[in-house]
């Protein structure tokens, strides 16, 4: 582009096609041409933004670009694009498919999924009618998938209650969302005997046991008959919200997130539509509904994407997520570099047979995981980011694509991908805010429809970490001239010494490397320091070695010497 410009004062016009993606004329499908169109006429939007100067960069160009999708998918908002709404209609349309089953036997097809929900729905509408939202303390499953549903469809807000923090951070949830009543199920409250929350629970047996055959007929006539807008409450839209999901709470009282009907469909539009799911793909759910990756990828996208899903109810039972992936014949998976290492250990190798992508996210994936999954599996994990307040998918890595001799580069090793559609990323300097250039490192910065609406009853705490629509992650990163996003640390975990940043990931992948050490065995923190302001610190476990093992391997590798932490400083 600069070349063409070169030496002219013709005007860059930056201009977006939205919705093209998807159409006969794309590639989606690998070929053009290759099916009938989905739509007649099939809508495609085209947006333009004011001339920018000859003079401009193309990765300015680019961003003005991209700036432009994140108001092509703001634009999609709707009465009619609420989750319950859109699920209604696709139920409607493919309604004797399967769409969900899980470990213990049970499956769904559309339309019993949306009869058993709209019957669940009937039969608590009195216990949930007081309260704004409902708690739900259920792990992935077919029963999670239809109690969410079923809170939705009584016009309420579903709050999926992380049942394995403290009874401190529950009781804050709790009490923060005004919940008054919990779902859960008796199968699954003997399992988690610690788990007493301070409000009533109901139970879906005895929900279930309660509701006769006439009731299953009248909602089964309504899955069939009654208009979507009769079946939904109509002051719910697109900008309502959907679901509040809790921070961990590891900087003070737990955070609730509100994300819109609006953040969470179009992450899960924009993440299906560049990865392309096909008729034959299955995901494998393991991820809680508490999570925001487990409640957007593995619960709604799924069910709006018409992907067949199959749960597990306990992400740490690899032998049995590595059985259920065969049996069922998944091709996806979503889980955590965490959960990878047990997989590494516990799963034959011809179970993961079928799959054809592995997506990893919301912690750091180090390559000596990487190495040893992809060398038993055959398979590379993709790796991916994204925060809860972005709903959550900022970015993924992706298999490279070559199509008629042209190849597509979606994959960068380190990286965490490149953005997905409708959504910005910019690194700016922490202490001005001002954006620095292309590969440098600095705060990142995000912005996109799927941007949080804000925390729950904090709004100065929302204020904090939003600047002029973008969000401010608190991560330290770069971005690379093709737009991949490289995560180094958090800011949080930098320690300023002698006046140098220096990250504590990076030194923790360091004795990672040289020692060969798979698991989470250690951990780089920092102290006060009178001269130099801060010291490194390492503390470790017994299974990473000792210190003087540690310390000799630190003291010999290739990392600065004010990067090495001092002999005393291992704990």
């Amino acid at each position: 582009m600069e070349k063409i410009v070169k030496r002219s004062n013709f005007p860059v016009i930056p201009a977006y096609i939205g919705g093209a993606w998807g159409s006969i004329f794309s590639y989606k499908y690998r070929r053009l041409l290759s099916r009938l169109p989905v739509r007649i006429p099939y809508p495609v939007t085209i947006i333009f933004d004011k001339p920018l100067p000859s003079t401009t960069t193309a990765e300015d160009a680019e961003q003005a670009v991209a700036l432009l999708s994140v108001e092509y998918f703001n634009s999609l908002k709707s009465k009619e694009r609420t989750l319950q709404r859109m699920f209604i209609k696709i139920a409607r349309n493919n309604w004797f498919k399967e769409c969900i089953s899980d470990s213990t036997g049970k499956r769904f097809t559309y339309g019993k999924l949306l009869t058993s929900s709209l019957a669940l729905a009937n039969a608590i509408k009195l216990d949930v009618k007081s309260g704004r939202m409902v708690g739900i303390a259920l792990p992935p499953s077919a029963g999670g998938v239809v109690c969410n549903l079923a809170v939705l469809l009584c016009g309420k807000i579903p709050v999926n209650i992380n049942f394995t923090t403290s009874a401190e951070a529950i009781d804050s949830a709790i009490k923060q969302c005004g919940i008054n009543m919990i779902i859960s199920s008796r199968a699954f409250i003997e399992k988690v005997p610690s788990f007493h929350p301070s409000v009533r629970m109901i139970f879906v047996e005895d929900v279930v046991s309660g509701i006769s055959s006439g009731m299953k007929l009248k909602a089964l006539l309504k899955a069939i008959v009654v208009p979507v807008c009769l079946l939904t409450d109509k002051s719910t839209t697109s900008d309502s919200v959907a679901t509040v999901i809790f921070s961990s709470g590891t900087t003070g009282e737990p955070k609730g997130v509100m994300l819109t009907h609006h953040n969470i469909i179009s992450n899960l539009e924009s993440f299906g539509g560049v990865f392309s799911f096909t008729k034959q793909d299955k995901i494998c759910g393991i991820l809680p509904f508490f999570h925001s990756f487990g409640f957007t990828c593995t619960l709604w996208c799924p069910l709006l994407q018409e992907v067949k899903v199959c749960y597990h109810s306990n992400p740490l039972e690899a032998e049995k997520i590595g059985k259920l992936v065969k049996s069922e014949k998944a091709t996806i998976i979503m889980t955590t570099p965490t959960f990878l290492l047990s997989y590494i250990r516990k799963i034959p190798a011809d179970e993961f047979r079928s799959l054809r992508a592995v997506i990893v996210g919301t912690e750091k994936l180090r390559k000596n995981i990487a190495d040893a999954f992809e060398e038993k599996f055959k398979m590379r994990p993709l790796e991916g980011y994204g925060t809860t307040e972005l709903s959550p998918v900022v970015s993924v890595n992706l298999p490279d694509v070559e199509i008629n001799n042209v190849k597509q580069l979606c994959h960068k090793e380190g990286s965490v991908g490149h953005p997905i559609p409708g959504v910005v990323a910019k690194i700016v300097d922490p202490d001005t805010m001002e954006q620095l250039p292309t590969g440098e490192e600095g705060l990142l910065l995000v912005k996109g429809p799927n941007l949080m609406s804000g925390y729950l009853n904090k709004p100065e705490l929302t204020a904090a970490v939003l600047h002029n629509g973008w969000y401010n992650t608190g991560d330290i990163a770069r971005i690379d001239s093709d737009g991949f996003i490289y995560i180094l640390d958090r800011l949080s975990r930098y320690s300023k010494i002698a006046g140098e940043m220096i990250p504590h990931i990076a030194i923790e992948e360091k004795f990672y490397s040289l020692l060969n050490i798979t698991g989470q065995e250690l951990a780089v923190t920092s102290v006060p320091d009178e001269k130099k302001g801060e010291q490194l610190v390492v503390v470790y476990t017994p299974s990473a070695g000792t210190a003087e093992q540690l310390y000799n391997a630190i003291s010999s590798s290739d990392l600065p010497n004010l990067w090495k932490p001092k002999k005393e400083n291992y704990f």
